[in-house]
């Protein structure tokens, strides 16, 4: 039966093919059935089954003969996770620690699935376990294997991150120079303290949990320079100074400035800074400067404007600020209109709160100070006019300390204006990776499970910058979209089998050729599968 298209229209016709005197392969029309739009696709089966049984097949042989789907996995993320890995030479690394520990199972895989299924959807490593089925490329792996595989992460975490910033400077041929720095929080389903575990002040704002504070160092491309762990009651300005230590000791870096918010501004970690010969931009908590000081800086006449590169258009961005000199740093101070609005806004929502306290003194004691409240008497609490008048100086200003004497004031600004990257980074950790809650109890397996997010994060955003590179950005989330729809079925006809590719979207074809792997065949024998993952 054939198609023929005349106009708008497809006719059907069953033919003959037979050879002509000349040998020459011909076709006679036996039936004209018409239109093709006159016939449901019912009645069209039904022809063809007829047409078949005429021929002298059966049925039964016709079943046998159709393509059937026995099972369907997904190969684009353990694909794109094996060539990341690869990247960071982390795939070598592994196998080499497999053979020196003479392990029963490969360390490369069991981490490929750990990651595969951390960008595709974080789950309980149980569940890692039990969902490694729904890939292809990747060897199977025991569930007590997975476990250690943690504790060996644990085990070579240092070495880890040393290659990570190796190989992350060779990657791009990048010199560190700007370093950016913050901590946050991670915590645990949990209220039980171990002296590593501990009840603190969580970023997450989950009240009665265990958490443990980490501190991360990026450049200015979000590449990761290393990280820390510490306790839960650790005081985040408290690790910025061993950050530093570290990073002198093991990187063996020369020159480079650290950036790093108000929290960090403290004497203990400018003297660590410039004791490593490190430079500095620091948010500069106005309200504990000299009055003097303040009354200088407040005194909007001083203030001159700069036009500096905006963040997402061409045109560029106005900026009111003034220069001046304090405790032998440079002071730079930059006012807004919409930060003063800003301010104002959240000074007003802390005085409406405020009032609504004064009815309820069971809540005050904690939260008379946050709140512009003062006490008067033994019980009795009213609100603090002068501290309202006092906050109300500084709406819409912002400082930023440097002992930096070369930048200018641009380059100041534009480097501690980046530090908004860091706070992805964490967003990255927490929602996109979902490092917490933790549910691991002892300290090997929680900074096992942490170089394991630190990986994941390493290899997302290489991949990111790659696809930023090309000219095709994608978002942490069109990443995981575009490599779920990277799947294969193993199929099988006449009692052979395939693995048939699903269609590579535009999405999935820039991540291939950012990292330079090869689109497969659309049909693959099942004995040669290996060939191509």
């Amino acid at each position: 039966m054939r198609q023929e298209k005349k106009g708008e229209a497809t006719y059907l016709r069953i033919v003959q093919s037979f050879r002509d005197t000349d040998g020459n392969i011909r076709h006679r029309t036996l039936f004209n059935l018409g239109k093709a739009t006159d016939y449901s696709p019912v009645a069209l089966k039904r022809i063809g089954q007829a047409l078949y049984e005429l021929g002298g097949g059966t049925l039964e042989e016709l079943e046998q003969r159709m393509l059937h789907e026995l099972s369907r996995f997904n190969y684009g993320f353990p694909l794109v996770v094996g060539q990341l890995l690869k990247a960071y030479a982390l795939d070598t690394f592994f196998d080499g620690v497999s053979r020196n520990k003479n392990l029963e199972f490969s360390l490369k895989e069991s981490v490929s699935l750990l990651i595969s299924e951390r960008l595709h959807d974080p789950v309980s490593k149980l569940s890692n376990y039990k969902n490694q089925g729904d890939y292809i490329g990747l060897s199977e792996i025991e569930l007590h294997q997975i476990y250690r595989t943690l504790d060996h992460l644990y085990d070579k975490q240092e070495f880890i991150k040393q290659l990570i910033y190796n190989k992350g400077r060779n990657l791009f041929n990048q010199k560190l120079d700007v370093v950016f720095y913050d901590v946050t929080t991670f915590y645990f389903d949990s209220n039980k303290e171990d002296g590593f575990r501990e009840k603190g002040f969580g970023k997450d704002g989950k009240i009665g949990k265990t958490i443990i504070a980490f501190g991360l160092l990026i450049d200015q491309y979000k590449q990761p320079v290393g990280y820390e762990v510490y306790h839960g009651k650790q005081y985040e300005g408290h690790t910025f100074s061993d950050a530093i230590t570290r990073l002198k000791k093991k990187y063996q870096i020369d020159k480079v400035i650290c950036v790093a918010d108000t929290g960090m501004m403290n004497q203990d970690n400018l003297n660590e800074i410039e004791g490593a010969e490190y430079e500095y931009i620091f948010g500069e908590r106005l309200k504990n400067i000299s009055e003097s000081k303040q009354n200088e800086i407040i005194d909007l006449t001083k203030y001159d404007v700069l036009e500096i590169e905006g963040d997402e258009s061409d045109d560029p961005v106005k900026i009111q600020y003034y220069l001046t000199e304090y405790k032998g740093r440079k002071l730079i101070t930059t006012y807004s209109t919409k930060r003063a609005a800003k301010d104002r806004a959240e000074r007003e929502e802390k005085i409406e709160k405020a009032k609504e306290f004064l009815s309820q003194p069971a809540q005050l004691e904690k939260k008379a100070k946050s709140h512009y409240l003062k006490k008067v008497k033994q019980c009795n609490y009213v609100l603090d006019i002068n501290r309202i008048k006092r906050s109300e100086q500084f709406d819409g200003f912002m400082s930023i300390a440097t002992n930096n004497q070369e930048l200018t004031i641009a380059q100041i600004l534009d480097a501690y204006k980046q530090l908004y990257k860091i706070e992805h980074s964490f967003r990255s950790f927490k929602t996109f990776l979902e490092t917490r809650p933790m549910f691991h109890w002892t300290k090997a397996r929680i900074l096992g499970h942490l170089a394991l997010c630190y990986i994941s994060f390493t290899v997302l955003n290489y991949l990111q910058l790659k696809l930023k590179k090309q000219n095709t950005p994608q978002s942490e989330n069109q990443i995981r979209k575009n490599l779920i729809k990277m799947q294969m079925s193993l199929v099988t006809q006449n009692e052979h089998e395939y693995y048939l590719r699903s269609k590579t979207e535009e999405g999935a074809k820039q991540i291939m050729k950012a990292l330079s792997i090869k689109e497969m065949p659309d049909l693959i024998p099942r004995n040669v599968i290996n060939q191509y993952l």
